[in-house]
C-alpha cells in the first residue's frame, strides 16, 4: 500500500468535520427539534440515551464526503454503523455531546477520527459554535480558529494534586474499578469537573486542564481525542497504563509523571 498522505488526509478530515458541525449548527437550539431515544437505560446508567434529525443528517453527509473522496477506506459510524474497506478507516461521531446538545449547552462536538490497522493517526475535534477545531496528527497537534493554526501543548509540571479534572457522567461508575477511579479522582485531585464529553480532552491538550478519563467508551466516543491528546505531547492509557480501550475505559494525562502518579495510586 502506498504511504497515506497524512497531511492531506488531515486537511480532508478538518473539512467533514466542519461540513458536519455546519448541518448540527443549523439545528442547535432551534424549537422543535425532534428527539428521539436510542435506548431507555435505568438512571443508574445514565438514563435516557438520545439522538436527533442532526445526528443523523450530519453522519449521512459525513459518509458521503468520504464515499466520493475515498471510496476504499471503511467508516465506522455511531448513528449508522460499519462500512468495510482497505486500510484505512474513518470513525465517526456527528454529536458527541447529544444530551448537551439538545439542552443548549455549547458543550457538544463534532468527532472525526482516521485509524491505520486500528490505531488512531488522525483525530479532530471540532467545536462549530465556538469556531474552534483541535486537529492531531502524527506531526502535533494545533488549533484551528479562523485563519490562525496555534500549536498545542499540554500543561506540564502539575502535581496530582494541583490537577483539574474532567470526566463525563458520574452516575455510570457502578462497578468496583469504576467507583475507585472516580473516588480516586474526587480525593486526589484539586477539582474535578462533569459533563463536558470530549470538549475535556480538548482542553488537556490545549494546557488548561490536566486529566480527562471516562468509562463505557465506544470507539467513535475515544478515536478522535487520541491523536488530539498525544499530538500535543500528552499521554492516553487505559486505566492500567495499557492500549487496551475495548472495555471502554479511557485516562488522558497532560503528562507521563501525571500518569504515573496516578497509576500508583489506583494500584
Amino acid at each position: 500500500m502506498p504511504v497515506p498522505d497524512w497531511q492531506d488526509l488531515a486537511a480532508f478530515a478538518v473539512h467533514v468535520a466542519h461540513e458536519a458541525g455546519r448541518i448540527a449548527l443549523s439545528c442547535f437550539r432551534r424549537r422543535g427539534l425532534a428527539v428521539m431515544a436510542k435506548s431507555e437505560k435505568p438512571a443508574e446508567e445514565g438514563g435516557f440515551d438520545p439522538v436527533t434529525e442532526a445526528d443523523r443528517k450530519a453522519e449521512h453527509h459525513m459518509r458521503r464526503l468520504i464515499a466520493t473522496r475515498h471510496p476504499d477506506h471503511g467508516i465506522r459510524g455511531e448513528e449508522y454503523g460499519h462500512k468495510e474497506g482497505k486500510g484505512l478507516a474513518w470513525v465517526l461521531d456527528p454529536i458527541d455531546g447529544t444530551r448537551a446538545f439538545v439542552c443548549g449547552l455549547p458543550t457538544w462536538t463534532v468527532l472525526i477520527a482516521l485509524e491505520e490497522e486500528g490505531c488512531p493517526r488522525i483525530g479532530v475535534i471540532h467545536q462549530p459554535l465556538l469556531g474552534e477545531t483541535y486537529l492531531g496528527t502524527p506531526e502535533g497537534a494545533w488549533l484551528l480558529k479562523g485563519e490562525g493554526r496555534t500549536p498545542l501543548v499540554t500543561r506540564k509540571g502539575a502535581a496530582l494534586a494541583e490537577a483539574c479534572a474532567g470526566t463525563t457522567l458520574p452516575d455510570i461508575y457502578t462497578s468496583h474499578e469504576q467507583r475507585r477511579m472516580l473516588r480516586t479522582m474526587r480525593e486526589n485531585v484539586r477539582e474535578l469537573r462533569y459533563d463536558a464529553d470530549a470538549y475535556f480532552y480538548a482542553m488537556v491538550a490545549a494546557g488548561f486542564m490536566d486529566i480527562a478519563f471516562d468509562t463505557e467508551m465506544q470507539p467513535h466516543d475515544m478515536s478522535a481525542l487520541i491523536p488530539v491528546v498525544r499530538g500535543a505531547g500528552g499521554c492516553v492509557a487505559d486505566w492500567q497504563g495499557g492500549e487496551d480501550f475495548a472495555r471502554g475505559n479511557i485516562l488522558a494525562t497532560a503528562s507521563r509523571d501525571l500518569q504515573e502518579a496516578l497509576l500508583q495510586k489506583l494500584q
